[in-house]
Protein backbone atom coordinates (compact mmCIF):
# COMPACT_ATOMS: atom_id res chain seq x y z
CA UNK A 1 0.00 0.00 0.00
CA UNK A 2 1.21 2.98 -1.01
CA UNK A 3 -0.25 5.54 1.62
CA UNK A 4 -2.76 5.29 4.57
CA UNK A 5 -4.01 6.98 7.34
CA UNK A 6 -0.68 6.69 9.22
CA UNK A 7 2.01 6.33 6.53
CA UNK A 8 3.50 6.60 3.18
CA UNK A 9 5.67 4.25 1.42
CA UNK A 10 9.12 5.37 0.76
CA UNK A 11 10.64 2.15 -0.10
CA UNK A 12 10.16 -1.88 -0.19
CA UNK A 13 13.16 -4.53 -0.28
CA UNK A 14 12.80 -8.16 0.09
CA UNK A 15 12.53 -8.09 3.81
CA UNK A 16 10.84 -4.68 4.68
CA UNK A 17 8.65 -1.77 4.02
CA UNK A 18 10.09 1.65 4.92
CA UNK A 19 7.27 3.94 5.76
CA UNK A 20 6.97 7.55 6.40
CA UNK A 21 4.65 8.48 9.09
CA UNK A 22 2.23 11.27 8.61
CA UNK A 23 2.93 12.31 12.43
CA UNK A 24 6.05 14.54 11.83
CA UNK A 25 6.21 16.09 15.76
CA UNK A 26 9.72 14.69 15.05
CA UNK A 27 10.97 15.70 11.36
CA UNK A 28 11.77 12.45 9.75
CA UNK A 29 9.82 10.00 11.79
CA UNK A 30 9.95 6.79 10.11
CA UNK A 31 9.28 3.16 11.05
CA UNK A 32 10.52 0.06 8.91
CA UNK A 33 8.07 -2.96 8.22
CA UNK A 34 8.86 -6.29 8.39
CA UNK A 35 7.08 -8.03 5.31
CA UNK A 36 6.30 -11.21 6.79
CA UNK A 37 4.44 -11.22 9.56
CA UNK A 38 6.53 -12.11 12.83
CA UNK A 39 5.72 -10.74 16.32
CA UNK A 40 9.03 -11.10 17.79
CA UNK A 41 12.54 -10.75 16.26
CA UNK A 42 13.89 -13.95 18.41
CA UNK A 43 11.54 -15.54 16.06
CA UNK A 44 13.62 -14.35 12.60
CA UNK A 45 16.57 -16.74 10.84
CA UNK A 46 19.63 -14.83 11.67
CA UNK A 47 20.21 -14.41 8.07
CA UNK A 48 16.64 -12.21 7.81
CA UNK A 49 17.19 -10.63 11.37
CA UNK A 50 20.22 -9.26 9.61
CA UNK A 51 18.94 -7.53 6.50
CA UNK A 52 16.02 -6.47 8.52
CA UNK A 53 18.56 -4.51 10.88
CA UNK A 54 20.41 -3.51 6.83
CA UNK A 55 16.81 -2.12 6.28
CA UNK A 56 16.63 -0.02 9.35
CA UNK A 57 20.14 1.23 8.77
CA UNK A 58 19.41 2.35 5.20
CA UNK A 59 16.73 4.25 6.52
CA UNK A 60 18.73 6.19 9.12
CA UNK A 61 21.20 7.14 6.69
CA UNK A 62 18.33 8.33 4.14
CA UNK A 63 16.94 10.56 7.72
CA UNK A 64 20.17 11.71 8.50
CA UNK A 65 20.45 12.79 4.62
CA UNK A 66 17.14 14.80 4.29
CA UNK A 67 16.54 15.61 7.84
CA UNK A 68 19.87 16.09 9.90
CA UNK A 69 19.04 14.80 12.94
CA UNK A 70 21.08 15.04 15.90
CA UNK A 71 20.56 11.66 16.99
CA UNK A 72 18.09 9.06 15.69
CA UNK A 73 16.43 6.71 18.53
CA UNK A 74 15.10 3.30 17.87
CA UNK A 75 12.17 1.49 19.04
CA UNK A 76 11.08 -2.16 18.78
CA UNK A 77 8.17 -2.65 20.80
CA UNK A 78 5.06 -3.87 19.41
CA UNK A 79 2.46 -4.02 22.60
CA UNK A 80 0.13 -2.26 20.33
CA UNK A 81 0.98 -3.56 16.95
CA UNK A 82 2.16 -7.34 17.08
CA UNK A 83 4.12 -6.75 14.21
CA UNK A 84 8.04 -6.84 13.90
CA UNK A 85 8.48 -2.64 12.84
CA UNK A 86 11.35 -0.64 14.35
CA UNK A 87 10.42 3.04 14.93
CA UNK A 88 13.06 5.34 13.66
CA UNK A 89 12.62 8.29 15.41
CA UNK A 90 14.58 11.96 15.08
CA UNK A 91 15.79 13.72 17.98
CA UNK A 92 16.91 17.78 16.68
CA UNK A 93 18.43 20.43 18.17
CA UNK A 94 15.01 21.73 20.12
CA UNK A 95 14.27 18.46 21.64
CA UNK A 96 15.25 17.99 25.28
CA UNK A 97 17.52 14.57 25.48
CA UNK A 98 16.32 13.98 29.12
CA UNK A 99 13.04 13.48 28.24
CA UNK A 100 11.68 9.99 27.70
CA UNK A 101 10.92 9.44 23.83
CA UNK A 102 7.23 9.45 22.98
CA UNK A 103 5.94 7.99 19.63
CA UNK A 104 2.42 10.07 20.27
CA UNK A 105 3.93 13.15 20.51
CA UNK A 106 1.96 15.80 18.45
CA UNK A 107 0.03 15.30 15.98
CA UNK A 108 2.45 17.62 13.94
CA UNK A 109 0.81 16.82 10.17
CA UNK A 110 2.58 18.67 7.16
CA UNK A 111 0.76 20.38 4.39
CA UNK A 112 0.19 18.20 1.44
CA UNK A 113 2.34 19.96 -0.44
CA UNK A 114 5.33 19.23 2.42
CA UNK A 115 4.46 16.32 2.65
CA UNK A 116 5.02 15.17 -0.52
CA UNK A 117 8.32 16.98 -0.75
CA UNK A 118 9.26 15.34 2.40
CA UNK A 119 8.58 11.75 0.91
CA UNK A 120 10.34 12.96 -2.62
CA UNK A 121 13.49 13.14 -0.67
CA UNK A 122 13.70 10.14 1.30
CA UNK A 123 12.89 8.20 -2.34
CA UNK A 124 15.61 9.44 -3.94
CA UNK A 125 18.01 9.33 -1.16
CA UNK A 126 16.85 5.76 -0.46
CA UNK A 127 17.55 5.28 -4.59
CA UNK A 128 21.25 6.62 -4.10
CA UNK A 129 23.86 4.24 -4.66
CA UNK A 130 25.64 6.45 -1.87
CA UNK A 131 23.24 5.74 0.89
CA UNK A 132 22.78 2.11 -0.28
CA UNK A 133 26.20 1.51 -0.14
CA UNK A 134 28.54 3.86 2.41
CA UNK A 135 25.93 6.15 3.47
CA UNK A 136 26.30 10.07 3.60
CA UNK A 137 25.28 12.76 5.42
CA UNK A 138 24.28 16.12 4.41
CA UNK A 139 20.22 17.49 4.70
CA UNK A 140 18.21 18.82 2.38
CA UNK A 141 14.85 19.74 4.77
CA UNK A 142 16.50 19.61 7.95
CA UNK A 143 14.89 20.22 11.34
CA UNK A 144 12.34 20.45 13.43
CA UNK A 145 9.01 20.80 11.53
CA UNK A 146 6.91 24.04 11.23
CA UNK A 147 3.22 22.86 10.89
Amino acid sequence: MESNEHSVLIAATGTSFVRFARNQHHAGYSLVILREHIVDMAELPVTQLAQFWVDVQRAARVIDRVFEPKKIDYLVMGHRMPHLHCHLLPQHEPDDPLRNVNIADGPTYLPAGRLASAVTAMQEAWRSREDALDGGVGGTLGGAPSP
